[in-house]
C-alpha cells in the first residue's frame, strides 16, 4: 500500500491550472525531520478552492500517495524527483478573528478536511499504478 501522511507549510502560493476537464493544484510543503527540513512537491487533482484558504506560509496535513516522476534534459541527462499526489488536505492554521465574527477572542484551530472529488486523469492514474 502507498500511502503518506504529512505535515507542514506551504513554502510559496499555489499554483492553479486546469488539465483538460480537471483541476491541478500545486505547492511545495516544507516538512519538519529533527534538525532538517524536507521539501516535498505536492499534486492535488479536483481541489480548486485550495488557493483561495491556503498561501504561503499556511500549516496543513496532506494525505496521499508517493510516486516517481521521471524524465530526460535536452542535454540527454536522466532526472527523477518524488512527488506526493493528495487525495486529502486538512488545513490547520488559526482562523482569523475577521471569519469569527461574534466568537470568543480566542482563536480556533481550522481543521477543515478537503477530499479530491475525482481521480487524476486517467494518464496520470496509469502512470502513478506502474511507478
Amino acid at each position: 500500500m502507498n500511502q503518506a501522511i504529512l505535515t507542514g507549510n506551504l513554502t510559496a502560493d499555489i499554483e492553479a491550472r486546469e488539465v483538460g476537464e480537471h483541476h491541478l493544484s500545486k505547492f511545495t510543503l516544507a516538512c519538519n525531520e529533527g534538525d532538517r527540513v524536507v521539501f516535498l512537491p505536492v499534486e492535488s487533482w479536483n481541489m480548486p478552492h485550495l488557493s483561495e484558504y491556503l498561501s504561503k506560509g499556511s500549516k496543513v496535513l496532506v494525505s496521499g500517495s508517493l510516486k516517481q516522476d521521471k524524465w530526460e534534459t535536452e542535454a540527454g541527462e536522466k532526472r527523477s524527483r518524488i512527488v506526493l499526489t493528495a487525495y486529502k488536505v486538512e488545513f490547520l492554521n488559526p482562523l482569523a478573528d475577521s471569519i469569527n465574527e461574534g466568537a470568543a477572542s480566542k482563536p480556533r484551530t481550522q481543521a477543515t478536511a478537503v477530499n479530491s472529488q475525482r481521480s487524476a486523469p486517467r494518464s496520470r492514474q496509469r502512470h502513478r499504478a506502474s511507478v
